[in-house]
């Protein structure tokens, strides 16, 4: 007969303790980009690139989970219907997990373009949802004064987001700061 442990190691508390403080550290991130999306006007969406390194770095559902909080964020900084950019983020960040787990390797590059792809589609999508099908007046003024300035501040803001979020995520993980991967986010395995 077998007996059981009574409790855990400590390298297991540690890992354990680490990991909620990693998970506690992604949603404040999070939260933190959400605040200047309610100034009003037009704003860069940073919940965006927090999302998509998060997808990055963290396991599925806990990348969806995170998609559906930024989504509903931005639904109620920019008053769009509740729920449509949190299913657009919960497939970004799915794709986003899949990519980088089996496709990309995690570096600032293959970030900078996953963002890009990710915000311009979001840009695309609601310019065709709003003005195409709906054929409003404006088209041309909401597309040149309003999405493409805020979707180029977001990449803009894609940087901040990375660069605040990966030695969070180094520290938290416990890779030694002497290896030589500051623009990669490669671990050293």
């Amino acid at each position: 007969m077998k007996m059981k442990r009574k409790s855990r190691t400590t390298s297991e508390k540690r890992t354990r303790r680490r990991n909620l403080l990693r998970t506690c550290i992604s949603v404040l991130i999070l939260l933190l980009f959400a605040v200047p999306m309610f100034g009003g006007g037009v704003q860069p969406l940073p919940v965006i690139p927090a999302v998509i390194c998060i997808a990055m770095y963290e396991e599925f559902y806990f990348s969806v989970f995170c998609g559906v909080l930024g989504g509903l964020l931005i639904d109620t900084a920019c008053f769009s219907p509740l729920g449509s950019n949190a299913i657009y983020l919960v497939c970004v960040a799915a794709a986003v997990w899949l990519l980088f787990k089996g496709l990309l390797r995690r570096s600032f590059l293959h970030y900078i373009c996953v963002t890009a792809a990710a915000v311009f589609l979001r840009c695309g999508l609601l310019y065709f949802f709003t003005q195409v099908l709906m054929q409003n007046e404006g088209r041309a003024v909401l597309w040149t004064n309003v999405l493409l300035p805020s979707s180029l501040w977001t990449l803009v803001t894609a940087l901040p987001v990375y660069w605040l979020f990966l030695p969070c995520e180094r520290f938290l993980r416990g890779i030694p700061a002497g290896n030589d991967f500051r623009l990669t986010g490669r671990t050293a395995e």
